[in-house]
């Protein structure tokens, strides 16, 4: 009888795991219009702890950024070139704004031109956000569901996100065409 047990637990377990492994993440789809960002950017840094840097920075001086909207922080990811003009990787931390006219020393602009996007919600602490982009530029990417634009993609912290908790919710909008 014990080995019947252990065969059904082994089984379940087993089933219950091939499950989750082919349970897909379903994004939905939206479309932005033209969104004007400010805020403060790195260049050429994929580490975790200068993110975080930035975003402490970008707190320090938020109060500063003129005619925002809304009640969302942007983490923006882009392609660009660095100083020495080469391919590089860029991270802004950013909120919305309506005009840009001029700009308080230590925060740049940048313009997200309209486009549609595929959202995914990250549920969690955000220091486990890696994983989903693994999914989505890995599984969900070579799906063929959608094409992904190399283009600006945003993460959109808003009133749902709560710094370390697993109540939190963070969503990432990768554009596609």
């Amino acid at each position: 009888m014990k080995h019947i047990i252990f065969l059904l637990l082994m089984v379940m377990t087993g089933f219950s795991l091939c499950m989750a492994e082919e349970t897909e993440i379903v994004p939905r789809e939206e479309k932005l219009p033209d969104m004007i960002m400010v805020g403060v950017q790195i260049i050429d840094s994929m580490e975790q702890e200068a993110y975080m840097k930035l975003w402490e920075e970008f707190f320090e001086i938020d109060e500063k950024v003129p005619k925002a909207t809304g009640d969302a922080y942007y983490g923006i990811s882009f392609a660009t070139r660095n100083a020495e003009g080469k391919d590089a990787w860029g991270y802004m931390v950013a909120t919305q704004v309506k005009s840009v006219e001029k700009l308080p020393e230590g925060l740049v602009s940048r313009k997200i031109p309209a486009r549609n996007y595929i959202v995914f919600e990250h549920h969690g602490p955000v220091e486990k956000i890696g994983g989903l982009y693994e999914y989505i530029y890995g599984k969900y990417g070579q799906s063929g569901k959608h094409k992904l634009l190399y283009a600006e993609s945003l993460e959109r912290y808003d009133h749902r996100f709560k710094e370390g908790s697993e109540d939190s919710l963070v969503e990432i909008w990768v554009p596609v065409e």
